[in-house]
């Protein structure tokens, strides 16, 4: 992840694009590196936030203005994750070909990251079982093994696959190291806070008092929000949260007595 930068200027961005928080008019938090300016067309408006950023970080400008996308396409949202995929498949061939004889990997490692995090993520939105497998190989061929930002995406993954253990015990590093690096109230490690507590809640009602305490915390942290440096993601951090909640509440209503042991493989 790029680092904070107090003095980069703010883009001038044409105005029918959205960033995390969608049309929300964002100030400096336009400085933030995560944060990027998606179309706000037919095309993307039900890809998430996330999903196009990656994608769109994978290709420079001028590519991007090539791209056989067309901004007023109907297609269904999975054709379209099929469409983004292919052109990501076709591009790290083409990165492949140029960086010859060298590998991509060598030749721009930051590029060959980023491509294949957004491989990753058309992998994952299309419940590809491959994903996984995808990101640990990212994680494993990190260059800089103190980043451990694959390893909080692997973490969020393994929570969804129900590898409840494992996910909490590879997030608990991860919060560590975003609290240090960004700050306990940046999106990230709230972020983590939340696959810690889910983790917690869904191992079962012995590790429920934790998960409550960790969930305690975590309001407090975004009560504490206004008026900070991230202050413009308070109002949806609060609604993500208070949706895990709710979840996770639900679920205990219909399981009540089931206890959720996940599996650490």
């Amino acid at each position: 992840m790029v680092g904070w930068d107090e003095s980069a200027d703010i883009p001038c961005q044409p105005p029918d694009v959205r960033y995390s928080q969608g049309k929300k008019d964002m100030e400096d938090s336009l400085k933030f590196p995560w944060e990027y300016a998606v179309p706000n067309n037919k095309f993307w408006h039900d890809i998430s936030f996330c999903a196009a950023r990656n994608f769109l970080q994978s290709f420079s400008p001028e590519e991007i203005d090539q791209l056989p996308i067309d901004p007023e396409s109907t297609l269904e949202k999975r054709a379209k994750i099929e469409l983004l995929a292919k052109l990501l498949r076709e591009l790290f061939k083409k990165r492949e070909a140029e960086a010859a004889p060298k590998t991509y990997y060598d030749a721009d490692f930051v590029g060959w990251d980023n491509l294949w995090l957004a491989i990753y993520t058309m992998q994952d939105e299309l419940g590809d079982p491959e994903a996984e497998k995808t990101l640990r190989m990212l994680y494993d061929r990190r260059k800089d093994k103190t980043n451990l930002s694959h390893q909080h995406t692997l973490a969020g993954l393994l929570l969804n696959r129900g590898k409840y253990p494992e996910s909490e015990e590879m997030e608990k590093e991860v919060k560590t190291w975003l609290d240090d690096r960004l700050g306990m109230e940046s999106p990230q490690a709230l972020s983590a806070r939340r696959i810690i507590a889910q983790a917690l809640w869904k191992q079962g009602l012995s590790r429920r008092s934790e998960a409550d305490g960790a969930i305690s915390d975590l309001m407090s942290i975004i009560d504490g929000m206004a008026g900070g440096r991230y202050a413009v993601y308070q109002e949806e951090e609060r609604k993500l949260t208070n949706e895990m909640v709710h979840e996770l509440e639900e679920e205990s209503k219909r399981l009540p007595d089931t206890v959720h042991k996940g599996t650490t493989n």
